[in-house]
């Protein structure tokens, strides 16, 4: 995230930063970012840019964070919602994450960033903090007491990473692909839905 001396800017010069920023991010696909790019439509020094951001990944984190936020406001009172169902979480997920991209004043960083989920371009895949462990801990530390008690923690963990790897794909066919986004969403659930009956038909022993 931006440091101290950047947070403290004027506001002008802050703004002029993020606009150029945003105009980069939104131009090419993250390999391609050019922070010559960015430094010369900011008017800012090249020394300046890295006492504001640690590197262009940095910078990206920052420009998303409102994004991230978002998603992460729905999750949280989803979770308290409905008690911690992964599966529901995972089938009512992609209807957010979808909506709050279309709606953000940076979809086309958006779908920058979505398009290096298609060219698995590892940690530079955001926004996808769902991803982190720390999500998924959350999720099993707050569901019903019901759900999955039956089964191993590494089963449930596996089955995550499967549920991860759907809504990434989902995701990058309908902004990258342009696919249409209710075709994409049913067969995504349908998925879902056949990875939930095949989990819950065998039981296992908890620990």
């Amino acid at each position: 995230m931006p440091s101290e001396r950047f947070i403290n800017l004027p506001q002008d010069k802050k703004k002029r930063i993020i606009d150029a920023a945003l105009k980069e991010f939104a131009r090419v696909p993250f390999q391609e970012i050019s922070i010559n790019r960015i430094i010369q439509d900011a008017e800012i020094s090249r020394g300046s840019f890295y006492q504001y951001f640690e590197d262009k990944t940095d910078l990206q984190t920052y420009l998303l964070s409102d994004f991230e936020d978002k998603i992460s406001e729905k999750m949280q009172a989803y979770l308290k919602e409905k008690k911690g169902d992964m599966f529901q979480l995972f089938e009512d997920g992609v209807n957010f994450i979808v909506k709050i991209g279309m709606e953000s004043p940076f979809i086309n960083v958006c779908k920058n960033v979505f398009s290096q989920m298609e060219q698995c371009c590892g940690n530079h895949s955001r926004p996808f903090d769902i991803e982190d462990n720390g999500l998924f801990f959350k999720v099993m530390s707050v569901m019903k007491d019901e759900y999955y008690q039956n089964y191993e923690m590494e089963d449930i963990k596996i089955v995550w990473e499967m549920l991860i790897m759907m809504l990434k794909e989902a995701v990058v066919r309908i902004f990258i692909m342009n696919e249409p986004q209710e075709e994409v969403i049913q067969k995504y659930r349908k998925k879902t839905e056949l990875i939930n009956i095949g989990f819950k038909s065998k039981e296992r022993t908890h620990v």
